[in-house]
């Protein structure tokens, strides 16, 4: 990655190992409805092994972009290879605090990690999203035509193809 990217309002970086607390307090600041979207259950607090997961970072397995606004983070992209799939499979998520929603924020952080992840030959991409979560579900699927949709329960498995540079 190239460092910084501005944005309207906001400043777009990769995720740093030190940025824990921010995204404490970036839950803080999340509706119960965003924390459920994001992790299908609903809970006081992130428990640690969540923040743990959301604060790895290794720039190679393990990518994160954060966006900010002053120095709070308002949103965070990921993905991750989860060694199912091979090295060239990775999963995405997005997570973006409620006042920075609809406003193109998720979509600009995952055009921009979607290109970290073809620049790291990583050729394939899965997301797990609520199905009823339509707002999540247009944003994984303006990646194109997904290679595979797998309904299981309340959840739908999304996987896309992407073209390595």
């Amino acid at each position: 990655m190239n460092g910084l990217a501005p944005l309207p309002e906001i400043t777009v970086r990769p995720q740093e190992t030190d940025d824990g607390e921010r995204l404490r307090r970036l839950f803080d600041r999340l509706s119960p409805e965003t924390v459920y979207r994001r992790f299908f259950t609903l809970f006081p607090a992130p428990p640690p092994s969540v923040l743990r997961h959301l604060g790895a970072v290794d720039h190679c397995d393990h990518e994160g972009l954060v966006a900010l606004e002053g120095d709070e983070i308002v949103a965070v992209a990921r993905w991750d290879r989860p060694g199912e799939g091979g090295p060239r499979a990775a999963e995405l998520s997005i997570l973006v605090e409620d006042a920075w929603q609809h406003r193109g924020l998720g979509r600009a952080l995952m055009g921009l990690l979607v290109a970290e992840a073809a620049r790291r030959r990583v050729t394939s991409l899965s997301a797990v999203i609520l199905t009823e979560n339509r707002p999540a579900r247009r944003l994984a699927t303006s990646l194109g035509p997904p290679t595979s949709v797998e309904m299981d329960g309340p959840v739908t498995h999304l996987t896309f193809a992407l073209a390595s540079s």
